[in-house]
């Protein structure tokens, strides 16, 4: 018995050691007993994404504490806050709410933490080397002219135009590039239904309803709800085929290891390499400790949800704001004749090199609607950062969307001013001031493969098309559902050059 009266009283005393450090943070708008802030969010989307990023910084400043329950969330949104946070060996756990991925995604990159974390990120980089990557540029030029034929189509003849949602459309072309750069298949989404696509789409829906959905959040309400036993049916869908593809890709591996392996290095040999080939050949590298087929497909499925959805959300909000700044649209347009001239021929790695303007574009739309709105992080051990002390069991929101929109960063935050992105604009810039991949040991190790697919695919499409912002169209409204969405989707017009 004594022993329980010693744990009662230990967690009485953490419990209140707790609420006595956090209440010597700043803190945000008043709890409530028992449910803290949680009241608050009950809005949609778009209402979240606006309190959490925009509204409650300005009133309550960079750093702020909001409560959901009993769990506290630090909220942080200054960059020298954010670098102490993001360099850290120690703040590499990710927060509680993305154990909601776990049934899916496992114990890969995203989720892994401490030794199997960084064994992982070893493990992977040489995956990414930019051999590897400008291996995939054809896959980038031919999905960008799939996509570009399937808008052409729906034109029409002569100098009509079209109006539509181009959100769905790009959606389809990135999850193309993924799958086959990830998994060497081709699932032609841009052309064809299928049940992994729909799987896919319909899963990542379901975990944004636990979000928004306090109750859902425990798993044994959940998995008895209707969402439950669908999210179920769904993982097996996905799993089923991702384990399908790798037995079917180990057995091509084993016939001829010596395509995938050289000299002890992975690399690719004349062929492409997806990332499933370069996983196989790590399991069979003897200097290695080995991958199973599960952690195989736990990094496929992980990258198949980070590699698309993102990727998706920059470029629909880049067409976005090309259509709202024609001024900069026309320069873009310049600047590809510039480089390409009259022809039709596909991008290289030396053109995207040369579109500098395109980029400061494509980083300032980044700016104005991070793909990423927000990351957290679980704090297991007391840290301090500046002149505060962040207790261990509270979780830290980095809200990048509110650091990109920071006025102290950004004067007139939402303006589009690509120039900002000019050499000698950024010179003197905090370097976490401007962070859509995060920063630190666990930024986004596919940083560089998005760029350069972001690239290919709005160059190939602003090559072919112009577009403008319909007068009678609403405005997108951006919104956190795990990536930042339109919630009404991105109407645009769309014309041929």
């Amino acid at each position: 018995m004594s022993w329980l009266v010693s744990l009662i009283v230990r967690s009485l005393l953490n419990a209140y050691r707790f609420s006595v450090l956090i209440r010597q943070l700043p803190q945000g708008p008043q709890p409530l007993p028992i449910v803290g802030n949680a009241l608050s969010f009950q809005g949609k989307y778009d209402y979240i994404l606006r309190l959490l990023q925009v509204d409650w910084p300005r009133d309550y400043g960079e750093i702020y504490c909001v409560y959901m329950g009993p769990m506290c969330y630090v909220s942080i949104s200054s960059p020298e806050l954010l670098e102490s946070i993001l360099k850290s060996q120690k703040l590499l756990d990710k927060g509680e709410t993305y154990r909601f991925f776990s049934p899916w995604l496992g114990d890969g990159l995203l989720l892994s933490t401490g030794a199997k974390w960084k064994m992982r990120r070893r493990l992977l980089t040489p995956a990414f080397h930019f051999q590897i990557l400008n291996s995939f540029i054809d896959v980038f030029n031919n999905e960008s002219q799939i996509l570009c034929d399937l808008l052409d189509k729906r034109i029409g003849n002569g100098d009509e135009i079209a109006e539509l949602n181009i959100y769905p459309f790009i959606a389809n072309c990135t999850l193309d590039i993924v799958c086959e750069t990830s998994m060497g298949v081709s699932v032609k989404a841009q052309s064809r239904s299928s049940d992994y696509v729909t799987a896919l789409y319909r899963i990542i829906q379901i975990l944004m309803e636990r979000f928004a959905k306090p109750w859902l959040a425990i798993n044994v309400i959940f998995y008895i709800s209707k969402q439950g036993r669908e999210h179920r049916r769904l993982l097996t869908t996905l799993h089923s085929f991702t384990r399908n593809v790798i037995k079917q890709r180990r057995q091509s591996f084993e016939k001829n290891q010596a395509q995938f392996i050289d000299d002890g290095e992975i690399k690719p040999k004349g062929n492409r390499r997806a990332l499933l080939d370069l996983l196989l050949a790590v399991e069979a590298d003897e200097n290695n400790a080995g991958l199973s087929d599960q952690d195989i497909q736990e990094e496929i499925d992980t990258f198949m949800f980070e590699g698309h959805d993102t990727t998706t959300s920059a470029i629909c909000w880049f067409l976005y704001c090309m259509a709202t700044n024609p001024e900069c649209q026309e320069n873009v347009w310049t600047e590809l004749r510039d480089v390409f001239g009259e022809s039709d021929r596909p991008c290289s790695q030396q053109d995207l090199s040369d579109l500098t303007y395109l980029e400061c574009c494509i980083k300032e739309a980044m700016r104005m609607y991070s793909p990423v709105p927000h990351i957290e992080r679980h704090v297991k051990e007391d840290f301090k950062i500046g002149d505060y002390l962040i207790p261990s069991g509270s979780d830290i929101i980095l809200l990048l969307y509110g650091l990109h929109h920071n006025p102290r960063l950004y004067p007139n935050p939402c303006k589009y001013d690509p120039e900002r992105f000019l050499p000698d604009r950024i010179e003197g810039h905090h370097p976490y001031s401007y962070i859509p991949f995060s920063a630190g040991p666990r930024n986004c190790i596919g940083q560089r493969f998005a760029l350069m697919e972001i690239k290919i695919v709005v160059s190939t499409f602003l090559r072919r098309f112009r577009v403008a912002s319909p007068p009678t169209a609403a405005e997108p409204i951006p919104s956190m559902q795990g990536v930042l969405k339109p919630i009404n989707g991105i109407t645009l017009q769309v014309y041929r050059r």
